[in-house]
């Protein structure tokens, strides 16, 4: 995680090239699954799941997450898998040029939020990190991890029911196999519970009561080695749009630190009202 004093290391060590894709995924051992499309796009999923780390790059598509006065410029993240921690990176333009970075800590039950620079009604201080919960029946579960590669990556593993392969294709030299994914949601999430997961529990079930149908489609690449290097998703209520999530480091640790307590405060001791995490972070 980024402490306060680290905020430059976060708007650039998470930063890395696809290049980064085709050199880390022949360093790995192992190839794909093989038989129906559904089992090894599901068998891609668990094998990506059982790295250490990865990093990802993030885009959006007509999101609506900060309102129309706010652009996601872009994003970029790193994911521990044996901690279930996230540290991501989220580049906002406002109308008329202006700019901020919110840097984001996930953990397994909470997120937490470092607006650059930080918005007017914030106590004075340096590297003041805004938490919150994520096991509520609010929309926030699904929006924090909607950004975290580990959502699609679980429901996948938990609850791929169907996948069509859409075609094959090269980059970077790198073979990739395209697939159209189904996900059964009630599936995905009895796989949550049982696995003692309370955040993607609840963004799962923010899915489902934001969404007519218990289904979700997403789009997913496999490489030759057999790990997903890209998910296009859209999660139901979330407001995030369409995220297109591209692998670009399977091995490359990241070495942020915590904030320290002094710096965090939470999100109920701030009065925000019936104003989101969002519109507090970005002072909209």
């Amino acid at each position: 995680m980024g402490g306060p004093r680290h905020r430059a290391n976060r708007g650039g060590p998470i930063r890395y090239g696809g290049c980064l894709l085709l050199a880390s995924a022949f360093a790995l051992a192992g190839c794909g699954a093989t038989g129906k499309p559904a089992d090894r796009v599901a068998g891609a999923a668990t094998k990506t799941l059982a790295l250490h780390w990865v990093r990802y790059d993030m885009t959006f598509e007509r999101p609506r997450l900060f309102g129309p006065s706010i652009r996601i410029v872009g994003g970029r993240a790193a994911l521990n898998l044996d901690e279930r921690l996230g540290y991501e990176v989220l580049d906002l333009e406002r109308r008329g040029g202006g700019s901020q970075i919110l840097s984001l800590d996930l953990t397994p039950t909470t997120v937490l939020v470092d607006p650059e620079p930080p918005p007017a009604g914030l106590p004075p201080g340096a590297g003041i990190w805004i938490s919150a919960r994520l096991t509520g029946a609010d929309a926030l579960a699904g929006q924090a991890e909607g950004l975290s590669a580990e959502l699609p990556l679980e429901e996948i593993k938990w609850g791929a029911e169907g996948a069509t392969h859409v075609g094959s294709g090269v980059q970077g030299h790198l073979p990739l196999e395209e697939y159209r994914v189904t996900v059964d949601l009630p599936k995905a999430l009895a796989g949550a519970e049982r696995a003692h997961r309370p955040a993607l529990a609840a963004a799962i079930r923010n899915e489902l009561r934001a969404s007519a149908s218990p289904r979700v489609s997403l789009l997913v690449w496999v490489n030759g080695p057999g790990y997903v290097s890209r998910i296009d998703e859209v999660v139901p209520g979330a407001g995030l749009g369409t995220v297109s999530l591209v692998f670009t480091n399977f091995r490359l640790r990241y070495t942020g630190t915590p904030p320290a307590s002094s710096h965090v405060l939470p999100l109920s001791g701030l009065s925000p009202g019936t104003r989101s995490l969002w519109a507090v972070a970005t002072g909209s």
